[in-house]
């Protein structure tokens, strides 16, 4: 069965944003840690801290799409202030670093969601094909971070940091081009809602659109200032925002309440699997710049290089899988959605045990193989594949269209809670200026083995909730059994 045109027009477009995005994600640690000679803890913490109001602020964009003014706006508007963000944050100035942190912050809160809102709305409820178009989808978020490693740590070597953040903005450039000129494949899709206040009073509501971008432009750069107390911040608005998503929930009918709770619980366990997934960016990669040894396949690699490996597998496996579930769909076979957050999961888990294992018993003078993090990020990217876009098409799926936007930030919100958790978690991995190669190996051997036993746990955790998710899903438990909140 063939995916719709429209599938590749977003494809394009989210290749090329998360072109620029991980271009930035790729350099990122290694800019504060070299350039602005942060230490490993307080670069781990303002990472923590960033990267979780990057996915914080989608739930907002997510409303404001649902209720006023529709994806499609809320892409373009995500993709200006985005390249704004990067050119700022190029300016060799401490200022421009935090004001160009909070304004990317911002262009991902209208851009991330509702990209994946608008692939969603190319399906109808069951149709078979929607597992595997998000799956070609998140194909094209991965062909856009493959290439950034490759590259970047040539760039900021040849030419300064800065150049990084530039190329960055050029990806944004070609994305917000692509999706400009494939709207007229888009149909109906991401048009203005139906209830929008824009089609009566636009004027006013642009101004306040505006007035609220400017004042989170004024105000995110200082939340930068205090990454401890953010974690703070971050609680207190995720109950409320939890406290929002319940008081919806309480407006639907009993079957798609269920629904919905299920989802819930499964956007809750990805939690936990993005808080170890983001050490890929902070923990593995300090670990690959001092304790790697830097030759692979005959070349001479650096530590950026690493990125490499994730979206290198989710592409070449990323079709296979699509295909796959069409398959076992056909046969009546395809696993549920909570048992392949389950088998996600443990694969993560596994990828860890094996890491922490090799890189103590099988590393020389505190020099370990590239090839145990290259099968560890193998292992690692199943079990992504297994969560990221089954989620996506979950939410997709599950949720009704008026409040699809919303949900899928709240999706982004549990990225937002697992670098916060996941920047506690990498000062595990937190190594003394003058500890020793061997010292420094054991240090990381023992966080990551700490990130397998956390990841094992919570599998056990999902696969015991398997059998209640799958009765909420399909609307099987009586009235008594789940209560509206």
């Amino acid at each position: 069965m063939r995916q719709p045109k429209a599938l590749y027009i977003l494809f394009f477009t989210e290749l090329w944003e998360r072109f620029g995005f991980y271009t930035l994600q790729t350099i990122l640690i290694l800019y504060m840690s070299k350039a602005l000679l942060y230490s490993d803890k307080n670069a781990y913490l303002l990472y923590g801290t960033f990267s979780s109001m990057l996915y914080l602020f989608p739930v907002v964009g997510g409303y404001v799409a649902d209720r006023y003014i529709g994806y499609r706006r809320a892409i373009i508007l995500g993709a200006i202030l985005f390249i704004i963000g990067y050119v700022t944050i190029a300016v060799p100035k401490i200022v421009f670093f935090y004001l160009g942190l909070g304004i990317i912050v911002l262009g991902n809160s209208f851009f991330k969601p509702n990209v994946s809102s608008i692939v969603g709305e190319l399906y109808h409820q069951e149709d078979p094909r929607r597992e595997g178009g998000f799956t070609i989808f998140y194909m094209g978020i991965n062909l856009g971070a493959l290439f950034p490693p490759l590259f970047a740590g040539a760039v900021v070597s040849y030419w300064g940091w800065q150049w990084g953040f530039l190329i960055a903005a050029m990806g944004l450039l070609i994305g917000l081009t692509t999706f400009l000129s494939g709207r007229k494949f888009l149909g109906g899709s991401g048009s203005l809602p139906e209830r929008s206040r824009l089609r009566k009073n636009g004027k006013s509501f642009y101004l306040l659109l505006i007035l609220g971008v400017l004042a989170g432009i004024a105000i995110i750069p200082w939340i930068f200032l205090f990454p401890q107390e953010a974690n703070y911040l971050l609680i207190v608005v995720t109950i409320c925002i939890i406290a929002t998503v319940f008081y919806f929930l309480s407006k639907e009918h009993k079957v798609q309440r269920n629904k919905m709770i299920a989802c819930l619980i499964l956007i809750v366990i990805s939690m936990g699997f993005w808080s170890i997934y983001v050490q890929t960016f902070t923990s593995l990669m300090l670990f690959a710049d001092r304790n790697m040894i830097k030759h692979f396949l005959g070349f001479t690699i650096d530590a950026e290089f690493t990125q490499f490996f994730n979206p290198f597998f989710i592409i070449a496996l990323s079709p296979v899988l699509s295909k796959f579930w069409l398959f076992l769909e056909s046969k009546k076979q395809n696993p549920t959605i909570p048992l392949k957050f389950s088998y996600g999961i443990s694969m993560m888990a596994i990828g860890y045990f094996l890491l922490a294992i090799c890189s103590k018993y099988f590393s020389h003078d505190g020099m370990a193989s590239p090839w145990w993090l290259v099968m560890s990020y193998f292992l690692q990217t199943i079990g992504e594949l297994f969560i990221s876009p089954i989620g996506l098409a979950m939410i997709t799926r599950l949720v009704p269209k008026h409040m699809m936007g919303l949900m899928m930030g709240v999706w982004f919100l549990t990225l937002s809670a697992s670098f916060a958790i996941g920047g506690k978690l990498a000062t595990l991995a937190s190594i003394p200026k003058h500890a020793s190669l061997v010292e420094a190996v054991a240090i990381y051997s023992h966080a990551f083995l700490v990130f397998s036993l956390f990841s094992a746990a919570l599998a056990v955790v999902s696969y015991c909730l398997v059998p209640f998710l799958n009765k909420l899903i399909r609307g099987d438990l009586p009235e008594s059994t789940i209560k509206g909140p």
